[in-house]
């Protein structure tokens, strides 16, 4: 049951959708909530009186689904994503109960207290002080939206997980025999000989007929349908052209001005330094030695006892002091220091270590852009007020023209326009007949009112306007056909036993020799999977690989001397023996426990095929 959807591994999208689901694994999202409705539902996955019902199954699937768009953006879930997916949470499923059946009937318990120890001694739910902080517990909960009941569920069935596989398999150690092999596979280096086919390279000697022409335009017939086209005339307003006739007041200037001078008068700032002291003696005795040339950093160090990071203040305004110090820090020049100073929170010293001076807008620039500002806000408010005029002079009979002499706007055409072009106001032009005036439709900049002048319905092309269409598909045939016819000499050549230098020869075709290359390298683009197909054939055995629409006929030519390994790369291929290994032995684990149980999967239910 279970090796029988390990089939739906081997693509690239299966093994996308594995990774969502391992991330998943462990994931409590969308699934608890559903568990009380299941029962009523049919059970789709069964191990013996553990069912997993048609809605629960469905909710995992969703959450897959929102999954992958979290990881990967928007992306379309395919037949072929979708059928991936299914397979995987069908395995994951049945591994999860048949694990729980077995656990069951071994009686192998996790109790309550040694869960609770666990977590307790996790460290991100510790506190500075090393106790277990059940508040850090509990966000950590709510931030991932599980449940306490549901992770300490979890948690136990990944212990009995470990218990039953994963510490059974951890023993399991790869003989020196089974490395040796795999090392010296690994080493082995083989040169190939390939010819690379594609229908882009294939001339056409001979020029379509009248009779091809003909059957084409019938077989083809779907294919050369003339869209239906309308032309419209489109009366835009924008908001520019609503700020032009919007009047702004002085006052109104002036009053934004002042509410937002921060955007026109960037206030001058200072890096300054301080020291802070409890009395007046210390600070005194502190200022003295700065009198004497002593250091801002060290005095504060040695007098005030404070860390150069506590010493800097950074860059500040003046806004950011205290009302005691203030004026003085930014009356005094460069370097200069002042205090001590007395306030609610000591006796302060401090230095200006650097002046960033300030800025300020021009006057006349920042009258133009509060100006437009205010236009443009205006604008948006307005523009309700003058839809609903044009509205009303629509609907009083008035032409686009009309209004566009009245307003001061200029209209424009667009012919031909089709269904499937990119402009704003495709929805809005087939949405109405001829002569029909739309209501105002929203664009980037403003909104548009637009009329339908004319629509050409759809229709069959004529076999003259349908002509270069009927040529390109004629000579992608065409092309296709001398290709096959190609490939097919070619291989029955090369199988009959005639060496592929004498085939390519035979027809101008471009021959490549490779490098000496081991399997995990490879050519022409082809897959892992590929190459050790190809290093697993016999000398100058021919083998066809069909890629992104090109065809790759090669044979390997030739044994290279096997390359030396690093003791790196011995360890690369320990880890990975050891890994695959161990997966292995993990399935054989939970296929052992499976074959004693009441295992069924409805399939079809589950969009798969029995």
């Amino acid at each position: 049951m279970i090796t029988k959807l390990r089939k739906a591994q081997d693509s690239w999208v299966a093994k996308l959708i594995f990774i969502l689901t391992a991330l998943s694994f462990m994931s409590l999202f969308g699934i608890s909530g559903y568990l009380d409705r299941a029962a009523s539902n049919p059970a789709v996955i069964r191990v013996n009186n553990r069912k997993i019902s048609l809605a629960e199954f469905n909710m995992q699937l969703d959450e897959q689904i929102r999954l992958a768009h979290k990881l990967f953006g928007d992306i379309e879930i395919s037949d072929e994503m979708r059928e991936a997916m299914v397979n995987e949470l069908v395995q994951k499923n049945l591994t999860e109960q048949i694990i729980k059946e077995t656990a069951s009937k071994e009686r192998i318990y996790i109790s309550d207290s040694l869960i609770r120890t666990i977590i307790t001694s996790q460290p991100q739910f510790r506190d500075e002080n090393g106790h277990f902080n059940p508040a850090r517990f509990h966000n950590f909960l709510s931030s991932s939206n599980w449940s306490e009941n549901r992770y300490v569920e979890t948690m136990r069935n990944d212990i009995i997980k470990r218990f039953l596989i994963s510490n059974p398999v951890s023993n399991i150690k790869v003989s020196k025999t089974l490395l040796d092999l795999a090392a010296k596979s690994e080493s082995q280096r083989r040169i190939f000989k390939y010819i690379e086919l594609s229908a882009d390279n294939i001339k056409i000697d001979r020029k379509i007929t009248d009779e091809e022409i003909d059957q084409y335009y019938q077989d083809f017939a779907s294919e050369f349908i003339e869209p239906e086209k309308r032309n419209i005339t489109v009366l835009e307003i924008t908001f520019e052209n609503i700020a032009e006739k919007v009047e702004i007041s002085e006052d109104e200037i002036n009053d934004f001005y002042k509410e937002n001078l921060s955007h026109f008068v960037v206030p001058e700032k200072r890096e300054v330094l301080q020291m802070l002291f409890a009395d007046e003696a210390t600070a005194r005795k502190a200022f003295d030695a700065l009198k004497s040339g002593a250091d801002f950093y060290d005095t504060a160090d040695k007098i005030a006892g404070q860390t150069r990071e506590e010493t800097s203040l950074g860059v500040v305004d003046k806004d950011m002091l205290i009302a005691e110090v203030a004026d003085d820090v930014f009356h005094v020049s460069l370097n200069g220091v002042v205090g001590p100073v007395e306030s609610e929170h000591g006796w302060h010293i401090m230095k200006v270590k650097s002046i960033i001076p300030g800025s300020k807008t021009n006057d006349e620039v920042a009258h133009k852009q509060i100006l437009d500002t205010l236009r443009t806000e205006k604008a948006y408010e307005h523009a309700y007020d003058i839809i609903k005029k044009i509205d009303d002079k629509i609907g009083s009979g008035a032409t686009l023209e009309e209004i566009a002499n009245e307003n001061g706007l200029k209209l424009k055409t667009v012919n031909n326009l089709t269904d499937t072009a990119v402009s704003p106001y495709i929805e809005t032009a087939f949405s109405y007949n001829v002569g029909e005036i739309s209501q105002a439709t929203e664009t980037d900049n403003g909104f548009a009112f637009i009329r339908i002048d004319s629509i050409v319905e759809s229709h069959p092309q004529t076999p003259e306007t349908a002509m270069p269409q009927i040529k390109q598909l004629w000579a992608e045939n065409e092309k296709s056909a001398i290709l096959n016819e190609i490939i097919n000499d070619v291989m029955h050549d090369l199988e009959n036993g005639d060496s592929i230098n004498e085939v390519a020869s035979r027809y101008k075709l471009k021959l490549t020799t490779t490098d000496a290359l081991t399997r995990s390298q490879s050519f022409a683009g082809l897959n892992q999977t590929q190459m050790s197909e190809i290093f697993n054939e016999a000398l100058n055995s021919a083998k066809q690989f069909n890629l992104n629409g090109k065809t790759i006929i090669a044979v390997a030519a030739d044994n290279a001397s096997p390359r030396s390994l690093s003791d790196e790369d011995k360890n690369i291929i320990n880890r990975r023996l050891s890994l695959d290994t161990a997966q292995q032995a993990s399935s054989q684990l939970i296929n052992s426990y499976g074959n004693k149980y009441d295992v069924r999967v409805k399939y079809r239910q589950l969009g798969l095929e029995d």
